[in-house]
């Protein structure tokens, strides 16, 4: 439960901030993150973890979608990519989670000492993949899509470099 509360709160931040800094399409951002928000709800109250995936790319698109006509690469987006990561793996597991069936302490530490090192190795890769972005052309829509889906890409690799 504290995993799905975490993972609500981390996507929750990420529409938060992408109203807050969307300007004009300020109200796009905000609901189609409160449509990913929902979505995420659903998938953790029914226990779809198929669902997950679709709430976090709504999500993600409600920040694009807030970015649009911004001429600079956002600093955050760093930030934001991990807490999407992380609002993903943390609903996941709270999905997974049987509380008839008792988990060891040291599964546990495991499991949180490998979402901290997927989480810092993320934060690090997107950090580089926007320092690119920032010297080369200037942002545009299609810009942004390109440089989240590279994002994406990136944590796709790391993702499946940390499960063997």
């Amino acid at each position: 439960m504290i995993t799905g509360l975490l993972a609500l709160v981390a996507l929750g931040s990420t529409v938060g901030y992408a109203t807050a800094t969307g300007g004009r399409l300020a109200p796009v951002s905000l609901g189609v993150g409160a449509l990913g928000g929902g979505l995420l709800a659903v998938a953790l109250a029914l226990r779809w973890p198929t669902l997950v995936p679709t709430a976090i790319f709504v999500t993600a698109g409600g920040y694009v979608a807030g970015r649009a006509g911004k001429d600079v690469v956002d600093g955050w987006a760093a930030v934001v990519g991990v807490l999407l990561l992380l609002a993903a793996e943390l609903a996941l597991w709270s999905i997974e989670h049987d509380t008839r069936i008792h988990t060891e302490r040291s599964l546990t530490v495991r499991r949180i000492t490998t979402l901290a090192i997927l989480a810092a190795a993320a934060l690090l890769m997107n950090f580089l993949l926007l320092g690119t972005a920032a010297i080369s052309a200037s942002a545009s829509v299609l810009l942004a899509a390109a440089g989240v889906l590279a994002a994406v890409g990136a944590l796709v690799v790391v993702l499946r470099l940390t499960r063997g």
